[in-house]
């Protein structure tokens, strides 16, 4: 997901070299270089010092160790810029499972805070992230984070924590979902006769199609899918098959795993 962020930020205007990378693997670092032109350092430190937006994009186990070893630096360099009138350093954390109080209590008092939940489409700007925070955020820092998540897609701000575990199901792991879906009729249509290309384009076209009609039409998808569905026609049959296999039912309990799995990763 890192690289997806990076990606998605210098595709869209962000600077290489405004962009610090920490990571402890040389070849990780010099994959980073090669692949994005940004500044990389093997010490987290670095990074507390030299950015003002902060992002922890590490697996969920090691966030704590890294919160540990930034706290001090983090808290003597937040109270200079405070002593100064300036705004304190953004801290963005995208590790999934990890509660904003499990982190903030890693972090120096008072630490400017935002969970966030982005999905793998933000690696070319479609993205869409969940951003949490309890009570109140400085303005700047909320722009911050909406402007930082917005260059790799669209973001939504959630009001309770726990809809953090939905937003899982229904953005994080979704692309998955869909190119399952998009598999399952590519093989359909192979079966039926089309050559692999002619069906692999035939499926991705009409699912692009069908989406940017979603997006640009205020009628709502059981209209939608109404208008193409003409009685007795073709597409009445195939949905009576999806129907008549409880796609809704299936669906939900696919999305009510993924959540009660997010819920369970919170809880440790």
């Amino acid at each position: 997901m890192a690289s997806a962020i990076i990606r998605g930020l210098v595709k869209h205007g962000h600077k290489s070299e405004h962009i610090l990378v920490c990571a402890p693997s040389q070849h990780t670092r010099s994959r980073l270089v090669k692949e994005f032109n940004v500044r990389v350092h093997s010490d987290n430190s670095a990074a507390v010092a030299f950015a003002d937006i902060i992002i922890l994009a590490v697996k969920p186990f090691i966030v704590p160790l890294v919160c540990d070893e930034l706290r001090p630096l983090l808290g003597q360099l937040n109270e200079q810029r405070g002593d100064q009138g300036g705004e304190q350093k953004l801290v963005i954390s995208i590790a999934a499972g990890l509660t904003h109080a499990s982190i903030s209590d890693k972090l120096p008092r008072n630490t400017q805070l935002v969970c966030a939940m982005p999905n793998l489409p933000t690696a070319i700007g479609k993205g869409l992230t969940g951003l949490y925070v309890p009570g109140h955020l400085d303005r700047q820092a909320f722009d911050d984070a909406e402007q930082l998540m917005r260059a790799v897609g669209d973001t939504v701000w959630l009001e309770d924590e726990n809809q953090m575990a939905s937003i899982v199901a229904t953005a994080g792991s979704s692309p998955a979902y869909f190119f399952l879906f998009l598999e399952a009729m590519e093989k359909a249509a192979i079966a039926q006769g089309l050559p692999p290309k002619t069906a692999s384009k035939a499926v991705l076209q009409s699912a692009m199609g069908a989406v940017s009609m979603a997006m640009a039409s205020k009628e709502g998808l059981a209209n939608l899918r109404h208008q193409v569905t003409s009685p007795k026609g073709t597409t009445e049959q195939a949905v009576l098959a999806f129907q008549h296999g409880d796609l809704d039912a299936l669906v939900a309990r696919a999305m009510d795993s993924a959540a009660r799995r997010a819920k369970e990763l919170a809880l440790g």
